[in-house]
């Protein structure tokens, strides 16, 4: 348990891109922030900011310029100021590590301004575990009904959401096909039927100067990874990460290569299943 007379602070604020509805904007933490430290007669030294990131993980970079900051002895930070917990850490497993393996060590106090908590004292710590726990509670029940949501749309034969394909980028929620992308994957298919081995035609299409999805050049994986995808012949499987359910899909994707293409790029695969590619 951090025991020090907190005297200078700093302060974090964060707002993420993913979820508007969490999020306070970046001055208005600010503005709640200055006016409780110096509500406590504290020095504010500065605050550190980060704008569209979450908070899930620790590369943010206002994050770690602040962690840095806070590790300086010459610095004399005796606490971390927020307005709320989920600002910098979104899961108590992970603000729990920075304050019993970082802030404490230091002589560092963690303070919520707005759950009215700080880790220089026994209640503040308990409270902070308790707000926690109900905290991924409720994140808990927002990702199921998130993934219900997901899988109501996958049956109704719609989009439901995750990474498209090389050849297709999602407008307005529909999909749609990339012309000078869908030639490409056209090709690649002949050319796999026609005898070409993924390197042969990766080291073609970079001859060549044509981007994968990325921009990056192509190797024998990327090309491999098209003529596994079934999608392009306009049936799917939606098989989402976390649920995990094989929902097959007819139409989501438009057509790129018929299923005669299809079939004779699989029967090409049965041959070479024993060959080193």
């Amino acid at each position: 348990m951090v025991k020090t007379e907190i005297k200078r602070v700093v302060g974090y604020a964060r707002i993420s891109s993913d979820s508007q509805i969490e999020n306070t904007s970046i001055p208005e933490q600010k503005e709640r922030i200055e006016a409780y430290a110096k509500s406590q007669g504290w020095k504010l030294d500065r605050i550190f900011v980060d704008e569209g990131f979450t908070g899930s993980n620790d590369d943010r970079d206002g994050y770690k310029e602040m962690m840095e900051y806070i590790k300086d002895p010459d610095n004399e930070v005796s606490a971390i100021v927020v307005v709320k917990a989920d600002r910098i850490h979104r899961r108590l497993k992970n603000l729990l590590i920075l304050i019993e393996d970082v802030l404490e060590p230091n002589g560092i106090a963690f303070i919520s301004v707005s759950e009215h908590f700080d880790t220089s004292t026994p209640q503040g710590m308990l409270f902070l575990q308790m707000i926690g726990s109900f905290a991924e509670f409720e994140r808990s029940v927002i990702n199921e009904r998130t993934k219900g949501g997901r899988l109501a749309t996958a049956k109704k034969n719609k989009y439901a959401g995750g990474q498209v394909p090389y050849g297709y980028e999602v407008i307005n929620g529909e999909i749609q096909v990339i012309d000078n992308q869908a030639f490409v994957v056209k090709r690649i298919f002949q050319e796999f039927i026609d005898g070409k081995s993924y390197y042969k035609i990766a080291k073609l299409l970079n001859k060549e100067g044509v981007p994968t999805k990325t921009g990056k050049n192509w190797s024998p994986q990327t090309v491999k990874n098209v003529v596994h995808t079934e999608t392009y012949t306009g049936f799917n499987t939606y098989d989402g990460e976390k649920e995990q359910n094989g929902i097959k899909q007819k139409g989501v994707f438009p057509r790129i290569i018929s299923r005669q293409m299809w079939h004779k790029a699989q029967s090409r695969l049965n041959e070479r299943d024993n060959e080193n590619e």
